[in-house]
């Protein structure tokens, strides 16, 4: 057998998939881990002491038909055999002989056993633990199945990858930052810049005015170029998810699975649980090599087996429970759509497009982990968005333009500026 922290490591394989899961897989992975754990305890009782105890009931067959019951088979009493006694007198005996003579030795007592463990236990009590086991495992994987299916675990990593990129973008930092000095009035059109509201507060010194220079010196070319590929791959990845819902019919598919499971291992386990019991009556039709036909057995491992499988059905009433809560949320509600109007309602960003299918599904899985997953995709799913970031290039270029003529100006003098502004050129260039 394997131990439980080699059981308790089968979860960790998870982990990087919790963004896309909710409270209810969370719970029901304990709930397995909780199964794993007691079939793991009782297979290993079975395994170390299960064991049959059996002890003739009645005389033996050839006492019961009047002949002299016969010498054991595979062995010889030892000591004379018992005399009768005169009636009122009482004969004190070894304790060697002492009780009901079966006359049977060790040898035969442990074959009787082990047919009795055979014939007479009901199988439910020799192989429920490794039975909950399997079902513990295969509850693991149904679980977690859009997870390991290929066509659908490739489409959950490259949105998971494209989250990330989304929350450690510097261009997601600077649109949220922009959205909070945004006043609560006002948000129809593209975000101003704080600089911009800065300089307009106070305008008539230097210092100021420079401050009104675009905000593009936030993100340097690199970051940039790194939001322009993900705006791409974003758009991407939504043309290719919006045409189909395979992940929603594959979720949807393990939970009914899941809970048809759950329901049928309730049932026939709760059924077969009254079976467990401490004595059993034996019939291995050993007259011939024991002397007796009918034996009365025992099973030590009756009790705590009992108690084990009482605990295991309790878990899975529970995670039965929450499977049809699953059932529930995923049939009230479309989640093969998803509208981002209290997301643009919180920021500057109101072009933002509603999505369907695959996208629409797993933009509401993230919403049960946290709601800022949406909120920082919308980020790269606004149009305002994307012709901002080209705007802050474009006035990013016109600034290094700018500021490389007249760096050029100074580094001439006086009379190389005026060959560089001809007559008639703007003011500015004076």
């Amino acid at each position: 057998m394997f131990s439980l922290t080699e059981v308790a490591c089968l979860s960790d394989g998870w982990a990087p998939f919790s963004t896309l899961k909710p409270w209810w897989d969370v719970f029901t992975d304990y709930l397995v881990l909780a199964m794993l754990a007691i079939s793991i305890i009782a297979g290993t009782l079975l395994i170390s002491t299960d064991q049959v105890v059996c002890l003739p009931v009645g005389r033996t067959s050839m006492a019961a038909s009047g002949s002299p019951a016969p010498r054991p088979a595979l062995g010889p009493l030892v000591g004379p055999e018992p005399e009768a006694s005169p009636v009122g007198t009482r004969r004190k005996l070894p304790a060697a002989h002492s009780g009901h003579p079966t006359n049977l030795d060790y040898q035969q007592y442990l074959y009787i056993g082990q047919v009795c463990y055979h014939q007479a236990l009901p199988w439910h009590s020799k192989y429920s633990p490794y039975l909950a086991l399997l079902h513990a495992l295969l509850l693991m994987v149904c679980n977690n199945f859009w997870f390991i299916y290929p066509k659908t675990s490739s489409r959950i990593e490259l949105f998971l990858s494209i989250l990330r990129k989304c929350f450690h973008s510097p261009w997601t930092t600077k649109a949220l930052s922009e959205t909070a000095c945004q006043p609560s009035e006002g948000k129809l059109g593209r975000m101003k810049p704080c600089s911009a509201q800065i300089s307009q507060v106070g305008a008539g010194s230097q210092a100021e005015q420079a401050s009104s220079f675009p905000s593009a010196t936030i993100l340097d070319r690199k970051d940039r170029e790194q939001a322009k590929a993900l705006f791409e791959k974003i758009r991407t990845f939504r043309a290719h998810t919006e045409a189909a819902s395979l992940l929603y019919w594959v979720y949807v598919g393990q939970t009914v699975f899941k809970v048809a499971k759950l329901l049928a291992v309730l049932g026939y386990t709760s059924s077969s649980a009254g079976t467990i019991a401490f004595r059993h009556m034996c019939r291995p039709g050993l007259e011939d090599l024991a002397g007796h036909a009918t034996f009365s057995c025992t099973h030590s491992l009756a009790y705590i087996l009992q108690k084990l499988l009482l605990s295991y059905l309790a878990l899975v009433l529970l995670s039965g429970l929450v499977g049809v809560y699953t059932l529930y949320w995923l049939l009230r509600r479309p989640l093969r759509e998803y509208s981002f109007g209290r997301a643009s309602e919180e920021s500057s960003f109101r072009s933002v497009p509603n999505v369907c299918n695959d996208l629409a599904f797993l933009l509401h899985m993230a919403d049960q982990y946290d709601p800022l997953c949406s909120k920082r995709i919308a980020i790269f799913l606004s149009t305002i968005s994307e012709s901002q970031l080209l705007e802050i290039g474009q006035e990013h270029r016109r600034d290094y333009e700018e500021l490389r003529r007249q760096v050029g100006r100074d580094a001439l003098g006086p009379a190389g500026a005026e060959a560089l502004c001809p007559s008639g050129s703007a003011p500015g260039c004076q």
